[in-house]
């Protein structure tokens, strides 16, 4: 009996795993048949045989070079992971062909592999280049790759220029490669604007779920982005659903108004349907070239209560003046001071580098340690109605929330706001923090300035332009809202209006329970 339980358990497998095939007859796309010798563009092979971002790692990489190219005027590029997935280079060739492509280098690259002294694999990089959701690839295409490629010549002497307009890129991958084409232009905007995302891994493996929710909290950025999954898709159930993480990556792109397109098939963690779906994608990528890729408008509606529509981040000079410290005070009362929050009527609320909280009342000769949590960090600010003071946590992604008595001192403190990914480089993992006047906090960040609201939630991220998104400071001044990014000075004017430590308290209208 129990071995026939099992023969009709193979058999129903069997039958459902046959079911799911493709077996469709599907007419071959024109772009995925080779051209003839005389109209295919070149293909040049290259290798990288270390990396100051990726030590010790070798890799190959094709450059393909199509025959329109006339060696004088840049042209547009398309990075492909994983190196030449999809057919690309054929595909690409014809589609430059017909003209639903702009001339266009290819770079077809692979992922670093380390060896010990005798060749044996050392490590495979592949998921640390691709899995990873930072900038680290983004650099290393920018810095190390781009470079050497533009350094070669073809064989009849042609110099490769490649176009340094986001507009005039794109960037595909499958699997590991497929989410690393979308980090690469979601950290950089200014690289690329168009991105091809097979088989994506949106998953667990190094912060690639948390990306449904950053897409939805993000202000949008000028990407046009193409996604292609299957009903069957996942490698590994440890990390998560493939499938399921793809859908959640559409629905927050539809959510934020991304020009966005995409494709679900019945395929597996396969690149069989990513190979199908591939000329079409590029088709509708490059669609309209050389028009601008366009932000879209998010539904997000603390984003489209706080931004002020038309105004962007403008380089500037000057950051706003802060009410002056007199330094040699503030240090015989509190050692190694970092922040301090000069109040409406002389009193001070001081931090220093340990972390340390102290309290100055005005005219009085010794200050007061205020912490009643060891983890207090150095960052801090106060609450408009001056009844809250929010402090850093050390080593951590929150910031705890303090009551204050009407004496100035504190209790009660809690974690209380929490912050998205905020690498800890050194004593804290982000910058200053300061309030507007409808009580939302705003903290400098290494991925931009994080808006919270009154419960303590993120509810909108500000990224700011070019390459250094990392904010080291942020001020207001009035409705205008300043940043120090990347050793530059931006501001941009907001709907919202700041509300400084050294304003007069005011009554904020509670968002209540939320």
């Amino acid at each position: 009996m129990k071995r026939f339980v099992l023969m009709v358990s193979i058999i129903l497998c069997t039958t459902a795993f046959a079911q799911n095939k493709h077996n469709a007859s599907t007419p071959k796309d024109p772009a995925t048949l080779p051209l003839a010798p005389e109209k295919k563009g070149l293909v040049m092979d290259g290798k990288i045989q270390d990396s100051k971002i990726y030590p010790s790692t070798k890799r190959d990489f094709q450059v393909f070079v199509p025959k329109q190219y006339n060696g004088t005027e840049p042209a547009c590029l398309v990075v492909g992971l994983d190196g030449n997935l999809f057919g690309a280079i054929t595909v690409i060739d014809n589609l430059i062909a017909t003209g639903e492509m702009p001339v266009t280098i290819g770079i077809f690259l692979q992922p670093g592999v380390s060896y010990n002294p005798d060749e044996s694999v050392a490590r495979y990089n592949r998921s640390n280049e691709f899995d990873r959701t930072d900038a680290r690839l983004a650099t290393f295409l920018e810095e190390e790759v781009i470079p050497l490629v533009e350094n070669m010549v073809t064989p009849d002497g042609r110099k490769i220029i490649i176009s340094k307009d986001p507009n005039d890129r794109a960037i595909t991958g499958a699997s590991s490669s497929g989410i690393a084409a979308f980090t690469v232009a979601w950290e950089r905007p200014d690289m690329f604007a168009r991105v091809y995302s097979s088989v994506g891994t949106f998953v667990a493996m190094r912060g690639g779920n948390e990306y449904p929710a950053l897409v939805r909290k993000s202000e949008p950025r000028a990407l046009r982005i193409f996604l292609q999954d299957g009903v069957n898709d996942t490698w590994n159930h440890i990390f998560g659903d493939w499938w399921e993480q793809n859908q959640l990556m559409a629905s927050a792109l539809n959510f934020a108004g991304y020009e966005f397109d995409y494709k679900w098939d019945r395929g597996t963690h396969s690149i069989y349907y990513g190979t199908r779906a591939y000329p079409d994608a590029m088709r509708w990528l490059w669609r309209g070239w050389p028009a601008k890729v366009q932000a879209g408008e998010s539904m997000n509606g603390t984003i489209k209560s706080l931004l002020v529509k038309g105004e962007q981040w403008q380089e500037t000079n000057a950051f706003p003046q802060q009410p002056a410290v007199d330094a040699k005070e503030i240090s015989k009362h509190v050692k190694n001071y970092s922040r301090v929050l000069n109040l409406h009527n002389g009193d001070k609320y001081i931090s220093n580098t340990e972390g340390e909280i102290y309290f100055l009342k005005k005219g009085a000769k010794k200050s007061v340690k205020m912490n009643t949590l060891p983890l207090s960090g150095r960052e801090i600010a106060i609450y408009p109605n001056g009844k809250l003071l929010i402090a850093s946590e050390k080593n951590s992604n929150w910031l705890i929330s303090y009551i204050v008595a009407p004496d100035g001192s504190l209790h009660s403190g809690q974690q209380f706001y929490w912050l998205h990914n905020t690498d800890n480089h050194n004593h804290t993992p982000y910058g200053n923090i300061t309030f507007d006047t409808q009580g939302n906090l705003y903290i400098a960040t290494p991925i931009g300035i994080q808006v919270c609201d009154q419960n303590g939630r993120v509810r909108a991220i500000l990224p700011l332009p070019g390459k250094g998104r990392a904010v080291e400071e942020i001020a207001f001044e009035g409705n205008k809202l300043y940043a120090r990014c990347g050793g530059k000075i931006y501001v941009r004017v907001v709907a919202h209006t700041g509300h400084n430590c050294w304003d007069a308290p005011i009554e904020v209208k509670s968002q209540g329970q939320g």
